[in-house]
């Protein structure tokens, strides 16, 4: 039973660990999310376009659904000793099954329901109830948080996508030519824009599982469009500057999502910058 107690705080910190890195650590990656929010996407791909929708928002209902699961059986697990002898069963109440009681007392404990028909007895070890409850809550707290961080990251690399389209297509050839000029500041502006959403995609990485049912909104559009106009403006810096910024965004996206990257956004990773 003491072995029981042992996994589920290995358990709980774990969730908590992942939490962390997720969530409060800037540039940090929890490898439970990042695993979750991947094999989300590899699964929902199956079902085509529809399915790249919706597997972004999916893959964070996910990993929040995981975290608290995590916690809520990391704690029926501590709490596991102390069922049936260490806790009180209310009137109408009669033990079951020693792990399903366990685990329904960490349930109600962690959703904050507090119903009390099963209370732990020891004074001191009733303690973790309110610790679970805090714990659960800040969990919670904290991917709801999560939530309204995503979005505005989307947001931001969605307008830029719309942007780019917009100015490739005014030639009604989806891409710059000859007769295309653009404006320097536009360019200038646009890979301020862009170095916004290379730093959204190491603080949010979770983001680039999201895909628009709309493509001129998407970060493929993005980014192949910015390539076309750093070539076309190579010979002048803001184009340059361009190039780079492309070619640090580039590495980033290799790094955190391999040939993914090169699949799913359609551009050769690492040619940026040529």
């Amino acid at each position: 039973m003491i072995a029981s107690s042992l996994v589920g705080t290995v358990i709980i910190g774990a969730a908590l660990r992942d939490v962390f890195h997720t969530l409060l650590h800037p540039a940090g990656h929890g490898g439970i999310s990042s695993l979750l929010c991947r094999l989300t996407w590899l699964a929902c791909r199956r079902l085509g376009r529809h399915g790249r929708v919706i597997a972004g928002p999916l893959g964070v209902l996910v990993v929040i659904a995981t975290w608290l699961s995590l916690m809520m059986l990391g704690f029926a697990l501590v709490l596991l000793p102390l069922v049936p002898h260490q806790v009180v069963y209310g009137s109408g109440s009669n033990p079951g099954s020693q792990f399903v009681d366990a685990l329904y007392l960490s349930g109600v404990t962690i959703s904050t329901l507090g119903f009390g028909d099963v209370v732990i007895q020891d004074p001191v070890l009733r303690w973790l109830s309110p610790v679970e409850a805090l714990l659960g809550f800040g969990v919670l707290t904290a991917a709801i948080t999560w939530i309204t961080q995503i979005y505005p990251a989307l947001s931001r690399r969605r307008s830029l996508a719309l942007h780019v389209w917009t100015a490739l297509n005014s030639s009604g050839e989806g891409r710059p030519s000859t007769e295309l000029e653009v404006v320097p500041a536009t360019i200038s502006s646009w890979t301020a824009r862009l170095s916004e959403v290379e730093v959204d995609l190491i603080q949010n990485a979770e983001t680039f599982w999201f895909r628009e049912s709309d493509d001129r909104l998407s970060l493929a559009t993005a980014l192949v469009g910015l390539r076309a106009i750093a070539k076309h403006c190579a010979d002048k810096p803001e184009g340059q500057q361009l190039g780079r910024t492309l070619a640090v965004v580039s590495d980033t996206l290799t790094v955190q999502y391999g040939h993914l990257a090169q699949e799913e956004l359609a551009f050769p990773t690492g040619d940026f910058a040529s």
